[in-house]
């Protein structure tokens, strides 16, 4: 089906000839001082290598007013969608952040205190499901710093309780996925293994047949990132990490690829021709190659789209596309539409239709606001429908013709940007300056709602679904207590254990010197809060403290009293 990559030809060569040309003066075993500091300037994480450039082969297209006579029509896919009565919450989220993957966390996070104070902190999975529950949580209930949930003032008790702020402190501080003594030239090496679990995860889930490919945002806006953190004006996020996307139309992520410049594709094999394709093109290729229910249909914007890419898509894989399209990219054909001063004379709902059916392909071009021109490899315009749209003329709402092929993408685009904004709303920041962990972040994040829509999925019925902020804290409480004894249950012959009430907040300087409303009252007596050995049953009416007020102790007195 496809023509074999370029061989690894031996170097007609030894790299020993060369450096004799070079520099026949030098020998590998007595290095000059400029060669040793070029050795020692050697960066740490070598570059990756450059991507062989080819030079495209265009292909013929014969563009013509008509009709495309390969268009389409598909069926859903009949999928037994039926729940497993003995599958819980937590298991759901488990189908895709895997007990594998908590095991993997335990070992590094481990190996990594050991590599760093030679000393191993000993976490176990427990420790690490703790660790997550608390992040889940602090997705939900935001807060300044991750400090305040164990301050004074603001203390949270659904974290606080968990486990105390050193131990988290210091899981937090040797969070690890991968062993530092193996570095490579993966610009992702960090998060590779436990991003390559969830991907394998994701993709085992039952496909859709609709698909849409694009661009997610990683919010990061720390310095540390390197080559790895992008701008993107246009993105709700202009700053962070860049991952490119499949996900159906329900918003489920089925695959991603985390972009590092040249080393994308580092794991990923094309031929010859798809390597010509460009940046844009090899994305989604490399997306489709594991879709494995066909015939599929995925959408995609202008900075993917090319004719080149849709044709290989239906002719060597059996998928049909679909996508806005760039002028520049169009072969030729723009001068047989409609120019977009025509189209904007003619009004809104106006079109113009182009078919090439010896590679099946059609190109729209729709005037709304603007123009707008979209390719594919099984719709056209027909059936022309219609769509409301304001008119500012009239005041009022207008019908307007829209061809098929807008109405198609317009309904089924949208993926992965629902998965975005699922993200959004509960994210779980963990606001550091590592970028790894928030690469970490945003894979557990995309592990919850996949596994909430999953759950959705498989509940038809509206009272069996749960939104997506209950269905996070039920996580949370699976992942404290399923199959778990987190607090030893007391015998009856036990003494009752005491209660101990946290200690009262003491008033700022402003309050406690300001010599106003500051009175004596009657309570029970408890230990005076300035003296060392002093009980008392006064206590201050606006500071809440008790204080002594006796004849040889005026405690009251030398408290309000700088």
């Amino acid at each position: 089906m496809f023509s074999p990559g370029p061989s690894n030809q031996p170097l007609p060569f030894t790299l020993n000839s060369v450096s004799s040309v070079l520099s026949p003066n030098m020998s590998p075993a007595a290095p000059n001082t400029r060669s040793k500091r070029r050795q020692n300037t050697k960066p740490k994480h070598p570059a990756a290598k450059k991507v062989k450039k080819f030079v495209r082969k265009p292909l013929s297209f014969k563009f013509r007013a008509g009709k495309l006579q390969y268009a389409a029509i598909f069926e859903p896919p009949k999928h037994d969608f039926s729940p497993d009565p003995h599958h819980s919450i937590l298991d759901y989220f488990t189908d895709f952040f895997s007990n594998d993957i908590f095991e993997l966390i335990v070992e590094q996070t481990n190996l990594y205190s050991v590599q760093t104070d030679s000393r191993s902190i000993n976490i176990t999975n427990d420790d690490v499901k703790d660790f997550i529950a608390i992040t889940l949580i602090m997705g939900v209930v935001k807060m300044p710093s991750y400090r305040d949930y164990w301050s004074r003032f603001l203390r949270y008790p659904a974290v606080a309780d968990i486990m105390p702020l050193k131990k988290y402190e210091k899981i937090r501080k040797y969070l690890h996925f991968a062993d530092n003594s193996n570095i490579n030239d993966d610009r992702y090496y960090k998060v590779r293994p436990i991003i390559e679990k969830i991907r394998l995860n994701c993709l085992k889930m039952k496909e859709e047949q609709r698909y849409s490919v694009d661009e997610m945002m990683v919010p990061y806006k720390g310095t540390r990132a390197g080559s790895r953190r992008q701008y993107l004006p246009k993105k709700p996020k202009n700053w962070g990490m860049k991952l490119f996307v499949r996900a159906g139309v329900s918003g489920l992520v089925y695959d991603f690829i985390p972009y590092g410049g040249e080393d994308t594709f580092r794991n990923h094999s094309f031929t010859e021709y798809e390597e010509s394709l460009g940046l844009g093109a090899k994305v989604v290729l490399a997306l489709c190659k594991t879709i494995e229910d066909k015939p599929a249909v995925v959408y995609f914007d202008n900075f993917f789209t090319s004719l080149e890419l849709i044709h290989h898509l239906r002719q060597e894989y059996g998928i049909f596309s679909l996508g806005t399209i760039k002028s520049n990219r169009l072969r030729g054909c723009q001068n047989k539409l409609l120019a977009d001063k025509v189209l904007a004379k003619k009004g809104r709902g106006a079109s113009s239709q182009i078919v090439c059916n010896d590679t099946k392909l059609a190109v729209v071009r729709w005037y709304d606001n603007k123009p707008v021109t979209l390719a594919s490899s099984f719709v056209d315009s027909h059936p022309m429908g219609k769509i409301q749209r304001y008119s500012k003329d009239t005041e009022s709402r207008v019908e307007v013709n829209c061809p098929q092929i807008v109405k198609q993408y317009n309904a089924h685009m949208g993926g992965v940007d629902l998965a975005d904004m699922l993200i959004a709303l509960y994210r779980s920041n963990f606001k550091t300056k590592r970028w790894y962990m928030t690469m970490f972040s945003q894979s557990l994040d995309i592990c919850v709602n996949n596994a909430w829509l999953l759950h959705r999925r498989d509940h038809a019925d509206p009272k069996d679904r749960l939104p997506l902020k209950k269905f996070r804290i039920q996580i949370v409480s699976e992942l404290l207590h399923k199959n778990r004894t987190r607090v030893t249950v007391s015998q009856e012959n036990d003494p009752p254990k005491k209660i101990i009430t946290p200690a009262a907040p003491r008033p700022t300087d402003a309050v406690r010197y300001d010599n106003n409303g500051h009175l004596p009252m009657f309570v029970s007596y408890g230990r005076c809060k300035y003296c060392k050995n002093g009980y008392t049953n006064i206590t201050c009416s606006k500071c809440i403290l008790r204080l002594c007020l006796v004849s040889k102790r005026n405690c009251f007195y030398n408290y309000h009293v700088k």
